[in-house]
Parts: structure tokens; C-alpha cells; sequence
């Protein structure tokens, strides 16, 4: 049959081009359209995957990358300088991610009224500009620590958000979680291979969500701390870029048995 087709096709082209053309024709425009559906669907797919701030559903600041909270590891401070600089996402008024950081701060003031105050100001109008000085693309790491020690988690945490302001270069973001049972966890976050601000959500893998038999059976996870990595394919050099916060929302079912609440200073 094949070889009858290609026959016809030489002999009565014409013929062949009406009845294949339009086939064709055809099956671009539906690969079109299915891709077009598909870009619509991932577009409005909701923050948080539809969860908002309730009984259940809590939102927190992990931080906001202030000087006072996450700071460069001492060891690379020949290397990095850090300061605070009027460059946020919520300057960006005709910006998506603009509309996205007033949601997620709005989850979060739900989930405790008493930061409303705090968050204005200041606090939204600027964020920790960082200039690494690459000298071994591929070799040389960054790490970005708590000031003062790792963040303890409470309950449930599930996703978190992370706001970054590229740098044109592909270092490579990992988050450093940490367990009850010690076990550590770099989660990628991000490549800065990009202009301008951007927000990433981030799923916590399942095993870092463990109880500490050790302190009443709780929920814990702590927040060590960023790591950045250089490419090794990109040039040596300076690379500048922003951080703004880091959101995590976390399962609070358990608040919800009675006599389950525990304090987190345990």
C-alpha cells in the first residue's frame, strides 16, 4: 500500500497535494491549539495549588533575607557584599509576581494578624542585594546563613515560596532543610539564569516531614540556610542579584485535635 501511495503521488501529484495538504494542515493546527491549551492551563494555575491561610493552613515568613536574619557564611565574605537596597516586587506594579507577594502576604497576615503592621514600610519596599565575585566558575559555592541559628519549622511544612531577582547567570539555588532524624536535604530552588524578578514554588519532599519522638511527637523541620552555585560554564566575574523572601505554608491539622497543641519551644 505504502508503495501504491507514492505512485499516485508521482504520477498525479495535484492530486496527492489536495488530499495530503489539508491533513496536514490539520494536524498543525490541533498541535497549535493543544499547546496553546496547555500554556492557558499552566498560566492560571492558582498559588499554593488553591490552598489559602484557614484552621488548617498556615502561612509564614521562613525570612526576609534582612541582614539581621540571613547573612553570607564569613568564610566567603573576600568574595560577597551585601546590603539592603529599594529594589522588592512590589515596586513592579505592572508585574504578575507584584500581584503574586501581595497574595502571599496576605495568607501570611491571616495566618497572624499581629504582623500587619510589621509588614509594611520598609519591610516591602527593599531587599538584600548580593555582588559575588566568581572566581572559579563551576568550583566556587555561596552560602547564605541564619544570623544567629538554624529556623525551627513547627508542624506540617508542605511548600514554600521564593522570591529572586536574576542575574544573568546560571548559578544554581538549593534551600538546606534539615529533619528530626538529621537528615539533610538540598532542594533546588531556581537558576539565575534570568532578568528581573521572579517567584518559585517549591514542594517539600515528603521525608522531611517527620515527628521527633523526642519532643512530644511533633512536627519538625529547620532552615539552614541558601546555597548558591556557580556554573561552571559561565564567565568569571561579579554577579549581582536579589533576594526577597522565602514563604512556607505548612499543615496545621493536628492544632485542631484536642489536647495535640504543643508549644514550639519545647
Amino acid at each position: 500500500m505504502y508503495f501504491v501511495r507514492q505512485r499516485r503521488a508521482v504520477c498525479r501529484g495535484a492530486l496527492s497535494l489536495k488530499i495530503i495538504a489539508p491533513r496536514k494542515k490539520f494536524i498543525v493546527l490541533g498541535f497549535i491549539f493543544s499547546s496553546a491549551l496547555l500554556f492557558a492551563a499552566a498560566q492560571e494555575r492558582p498559588l499554593w495549588f488553591g490552598e489559602n491561610a484557614g484552621d488548617s493552613i498556615a502561612f509564614r515568613f521562613v525570612t526576609r533575607f534582612e541582614l539581621s536574619e540571613m547573612i553570607p557564611d564569613r568564610n566567603y565574605l573576600h568574595t560577597v557584599s551585601a546590603r539592603r537596597v529599594p529594589v522588592h516586587p512590589t515596586r513592579e506594579k505592572s508585574s504578575a509576581v507584584a500581584k503574586a507577594f501581595a497574595q502571599d502576604v496576605q495568607n501570611v497576615v491571616l495566618s497572624n494578624p499581629k504582623l500587619k503592621e510589621s509588614l509594611g514600610g520598609e519591610n516591602t519596599q527593599s531587599s538584600t542585594e548580593y555582588r559575588w565575585r566568581v572566581t572559579h566558575p563551576g568550583k566556587d559555592v555561596l552560602y547564605l546563613k541564619p544570623a544567629k541559628k538554624e529556623i525551627f519549622l513547627p508542624d506540617r511544612n508542605r511548600i514554600f515560596s521564593f522570591y529572586a531577582r536574576g542575574a544573568g547567570r546560571a548559578h544554581q539555588v538549593y534551600a538546606i532543610f534539615r529533619g528530626p532524624n538529621q537528615v539533610r536535604q538540598e532542594i533546588f530552588v531556581c537558576s539565575l539564569d534570568f532578568k528581573g524578578w521572579k517567584r518559585f514554588e517549591v514542594v517539600i519532599p515528603p521525608y522531611l516531614r517527620l515527628r521527633n519522638p523526642q519532643h512530644y511527637n511533633r512536627f519538625e523541620l529547620f532552615f539552614e540556610g541558601l546555597k548558591i552555585q556557580s556554573f561552571f560554564r559561565d564567565p568569571a566575574g561579579t554577579s549581582v542579584f536579589n533576594f526577597a523572601a522565602m514563604i512556607i505554608m505548612a499543615d496545621t491539622s493536628d492544632k485542631n485535635i484536642p489536647g495535640a497543641a504543643m508549644p514550639d519551644d519545647l
